[in-house]
C-alpha cells in the first residue's frame, strides 16, 4: 500500500513538473513586461499602472497580444499612449515577439542591444520618440525582420551595414534622425524584397550606390536632405517598379539620367536644391505617363522646356524655378489638364506667356517671376483659371493695365506683380478678394487711392506693398483694422495727410511699416508703442513734425528707425537706449536739439547712427 502511494506521489510530482514548463516560459514574459513597466516614468492615462497588475493574466493586459497555442507574448502595441521612460533591456527576452510598437510616445535613452535577440520579430516601430544613441549592431541578427521604422528620433552614428544583409526586409524608415556615414556600395545585393527605404533628413554622405538597381521590388526611395555627393546613378532606370524617388537637398552633380524617365511606374521625382546640370530629355514624358510631381528647382539646368512635357497628363506639380532654363513656354503645356502648381520663376524664359492657349482650369498656383516675359495680362484669366490662388509675375516686362476680369479671381490669396511696366488705376473699391493675403505691386506705374474699407475688403491681408508707384490720397482711417498685417509698404508714392492716430491700436502683428518718400505731415502717433513685433519703421523724406515718440524704446524687436529728411523737433528720447535690438538709427536732416543721450551708446546691437543736419549739442562720450 505504501509502495502504491509513493508511486502515485512520484507520478503526480512528475506530472506537475511537466505542466509547469509552459508556465515557467510564460513567467519570463511577465517578468519582461513588468521590467518594461518599471522603466516608465510617466503614464498619463494610467494604462500600465491600473491594468498591468501582477496576479492577473498578462495576456489580458492592454497592448499585449498572446499566441493561442503557447500563451506567449507575440505583439506589444503601446503606440500613442503618452508613455515616457526608457526601454527595458528585458524586452529582448520576449522570445515569441513578432511585433513591437511603441511609436508616438516620449521614450528616451538608447535602444537596448538585447532587442537583437528577438529572432521572430517582423515589425519594429519606435518612430516619433526621443530615442538617442546608435542603432544597435545586434539588429543584424533579426533574420525575420520585415519592417524597421525609427523615424523622428535623435539617433546618431552610422547605419549598421549588417541590416542591409537581412533578405526579409521590406520597409526601412530612418527619416529625421542624425545618422551619418555612407551607404554600403552593395546595399541592395541582399534585399530582394525591399519595397520602401527612407533615410531622408539625416547627415549621410558619400555617393549614392549604383547597386540600388538590384532592389528590383522597391517602390519608394527617399534620400533627400542629406549630404550625398556625386552623380545620380543611371542604373536607377532599371527600377521598373519605382513610384517615388526623393533626392532633393543634397550636393548632387552631373546630369539628370535620362534613364529615370523610362520608369513607367514613376509618379514622384524630386531633386531640388542640388547642382544638377544639363537639360531635360526631349522625350521627357513619353515613358512616364503617370508622373504627378516633378521638382527640379534650384539646380543648374539649362536648355528649353521640351514640348513633350505635355505627355505628362497626370502631372500636378511642376517646378523648374531657379535654374537657367531659356526659350519660351511650349504652347502644348496648355493641354496638361491635371496641372495644379506651375513654378518657373528665376530662369531666362522669354516671350509671351501663352495665356490664350493655356486652358488648364485646374491650375491653382503659377510662378513666372524673375524671367523676361513680355506682353499684356489676359482678360479671360478668370474664365480659364478659376481656381487660381497664387499668381507671381514679378520682375518681368509685362505691360499695359490689369484687366478688370483679373480682379474676379475670388479664391486669390497671393498676387505678386512687382517690377514690371504695368499701368492704370487699381480699382481697390471694386475688388472682392476676401481671401487675399499678399498684394505686392511695387515698381510699376499703378495709380489710384486706397478705399476707406480696405481692411474690410481684405480681412486676411498680411502683406500690402505698393512702393514706387503713383498712388495718391490718404491712409485709410480704418487701417488699424488690418489686424493680420505683417508688412505695410507705401513708400515712394504721392500719399498725403496724417497717419491715423490709432494706427498701432490693433496692429500688433505688424513688422514692417514703410511709408517713406511721400508727402505725409503731422505728428507720428504714440500708439506705435503697441506694435510689439515691429522691426522696421521708415518715415524718411516726408513732412513729419513734432517729437520722436519715446514709446519706440518699448518695442522689444525694433531693429531700424529711419526718419531722415523730416521736420522732427525736440530731443532724442533717452528711452531708445533701453532697446536690446536696435541696429540703425537714421535721424539726419531734421531739427533735433539738445544732447545725444548717453544711453544710445549703450545699445550693444547698434551698427549705424546718423545724426548730421540737426542742431544737437554737447559732448560725445569716449569711444571704447
Amino acid at each position: 500500500m505504501i509502495t502504491i502511494i509513493l508511486l502515485f506521489l512520484a507520478g503526480h510530482s512528475w506530472f506537475g513538473a511537466c505542466t509547469n514548463i509552459p508556465f515557467t516560459s510564460g513567467s519570463t514574459d511577465e517578468v519582461a513586461l513588468l521590467a518594461f513597466k518599471a522603466k516608465i516614468t510617466r503614464d498619463p492615462y494610467n494604462i500600465l499602472e491600473t491594468n498591468w497588475k501582477e496576479g492577473t493574466s498578462f495576456c489580458n493586459w492592454i497592448g499585449v497580444t498572446c499566441g493561442h497555442k503557447h500563451r506567449r507574448v507575440t505583439a506589444l502595441n503601446l503606440s500613442s499612449t503618452g508613455l515616457k521612460g526608457t526601454i527595458a533591456k528585458e524586452v529582448g527576452d520576449l522570445s515569441f515577439l513578432v511585433s513591437l510598437d511603441i511609436s508616438n510616445n516620449y521614450f528616451q535613452g538608447y535602444i537596448p542591444e538585447q532587442l537583437g535577440n528577438l529572432k521572430r520579430l517582423r515589425g519594429l516601430y519606435m518612430q516619433l520618440n526621443e530615442l538617442s544613441g546608435q542603432i544597435p549592431q545586434t539588429f543584424g541578427f533579426l533574420t525575420r525582420i520585415q519592417e524597421l521604422v525609427l523615424y523622428n528620433n535623435s539617433l546618431t552614428g552610422p547605419i549598421p551595414p549588417a541590416i542591409f544583409n537581412l533578405s526579409s526586409f521590406q520597409v526601412i524608415d530612418l527619416m529625421y534622425n542624425f545618422l551619418e556615414g555612407t551607404l554600403p556600395t552593395d546595399i541592395c545585393n541582399n534585399l530582394p524584397n525591399m519595397e520602401s527605404l527612407n533615410v531622408s533628413k539625416n547627415q549621410l554622405g558619400g555617393q549614392i550606390p549604383s547597386s540600388f538597381s538590384r532592389c528590383s521590388e522597391i517602390k519608394f526611395l527617399a534620400l533627400s536632405h542629406n549630404e550625398f555627393t556625386g552623380s545620380i546613378p543611371g542604373t536607377f532606370g532599371n527600377l521598373s517598379k519605382l513610384e517615388q524617388l526623393y533626392l532633393g537637398h543634397n550636393n548632387l552633380t552631373g546630369e539628370l539620367p535620362k534613364a529615370i524617365f523610362n520608369i513607367s511606374a514613376l509618379r514622384i521625382l524630386t531633386a531640388q536644391f542640388n547642382n544638377i546640370s544639363g537639360s531635360l530629355p526631349h522625350d521627357i514624358c513619353k515613358q512616364t505617363p503617370h508622373l504627378e510631381d516633378l521638382l527640379l528647382f534650384v539646380n543648374l539646368l539649362d536648355g528649353q522646356i521640351p514640348s513633350s512635357i505635355s505627355y505628362c497628363q497626370s502631372l500636378q506639380l511642376f517646378s523648374l524655378a531657379y535654374n537657367n532654363i531659356s526659350g519660351s513656354i511650349p504652347a502644348e503645356m496648355g493641354n496638361m489638364s491635371a496641372l495644379q502648381y506651375l513654378y518657373l520663376g528665376a530662369n531666362n524664359l522669354t516671350g509671351e506667356f501663352p495665356f490664350n492657349t493655356f486652358n488648364v482650369s485646374s491650375l491653382r498656383a503659377i510662378d513666372l517671376a524673375e524671367n523676361r516675359f513680355s506682353g499684356s495680362l489676359p482678360k479671360d484669366v478668370c474664365f480659364r483659371h478659376p481656381n487660381l490662388g497664387y499668381i507671381s509675375l514679378s520682375d518681368n516686362n509685362f505691360t499695359g493695365g490689369v484687366p478688370a476680369e483679373f480682379w474676379n479671381l475670388t479664391g486669390l490669396q497671393h498676387l505678386h506683380l512687382s517690377n514690371n511696366s504695368l499701368t492704370g488705376e487699381v480699382p481697390f473699391n471694386l475688388l472682392n478678394l476676401s481671401l487675399l493675403e499678399d498684394f505686392e505691386a511695387m515698381g510699376n506705374k499703378f495709380s489710384g487711392s486706397l478705399p476707406q474699407d480696405l481692411c474690410f475688403r481684405f480681412p486676411k491681408l498680411r502683406t500690402f506693398a505698393i512702393e514706387s508707384n503713383q498712388f495718391h490720397g490718404q491712409i485709410p482711417s480704418s487701417i488699424s483694422q488690418c489686424t493680420s498685417l505683417d508688412t505695410l509698404d507705401l513708400a515712394s508714392n504721392n500719399f498725403i495727410g496724417t497717419v491715423p492716430g490709432d494706427i498701432g491700436k490693433n496692429m500688433s502683428m505688424l513688422r514692417n511699416l514703410v511709408i517713406c518718400d511721400n508727402n505725409f505731415a503731422g505728428v507720428f502717433p504714440p500708439s506705435i508703442g503697441n506694435m510689439s513685433r515691429l522691426l522696421i519703421l521708415c518715415l524718411t523724406k516726408n513732412r513729419f513734425s513734432g517729437k520722436i515718440p519715446p514709446e519706440l524704446g518699448q518695442l522689444p524687436r525694433l531693429e531700424g528707425v529711419f526718419i531722415e529728411g523730416n521736420q522732427i523737433t525736440g530731443r532724442i528720447p533717452p528711452e531708445l537706449g533701453q532697446s536690446s535690438s536696435l541696429g540703425r538709427l537714421y535721424f539726419r536732416s531734421n531739427n533735433l536739439t539738445g544732447e545725444i543721450p548717453p544711453s544710445i551708446f549703450n545699445i550693444s546691437t547698434l551698427r549705424g547712427l546718423h545724426l548730421s543736419g540737426n542742431q544737437l549739442s554737447g559732448n560725445l562720450p569716449p569711444i571704447t
